[in-house]
């Protein structure tokens, strides 16, 4: 199975206007940068059988676009919520049963979710706003982290 996981684009700062973490849209240049994320996911190939999000606005919104470059429909995993185990969210993965599987999220969530993968928890892999990852897991054993790409690196495969 490959997991990838997508980091939620650039997102308004908390304000009065927007005082709840949970509610944060992403800004203007978040919303173009996902659109040429979603672009590039595209131009790699990648087709998800399943593409889940946090239910957080930011990541939502980050999901709501790139689902119109990957053909699938984005659904709100509560797993994925930045305050969750990553064991907990990882287990809902294997509970999906996909050959490929599109997570759009959080950090530091991601990251430890990627670590849990791939070692015992030690290893230290960090995921830029925008950020791609993959990790191939096989059916025993741990995962194998194929890459970790920045936006920037992503708008070049755009």
């Amino acid at each position: 199975m490959d997991v990838l996981l997508l980091r939620h684009g650039k997102a308004e700062r908390p304000s009065i206007r927007v005082p709840s973490d949970y509610q944060r849209p992403l800004t203007a240049i978040g919303r173009k940068e996902v659109e040429r994320v979603g672009r590039a996911i595209r131009r790699m190939g990648i087709n998800p059988d399943v593409l889940a999000t946090s239910p957080l606005v930011r990541a939502a919104q980050t999901a709501g676009i790139v689902s119109g470059y990957v053909g699938a429909e984005a659904v709100e995993w509560d797993e994925l919520k930045p305050e969750t185990d990553p064991r907990d969210t990882i287990d809902m993965v294997e509970a999906a049963g996909a050959d490929t599987i599109l997570l759009v999220g959080h950090e530091p969530h991601m990251s430890s979710m990627i670590s849990q993968m791939i070692s015992d928890g030690s290893a230290v892999v960090s995921l830029k706003k925008g950020g791609l990852a993959c990790v191939r897991v096989p059916a025993l054993g741990p995962g194998r982290l194929r890459y970790v790409l920045t936006p920037r690196q992503l708008v070049m495969i755009s």
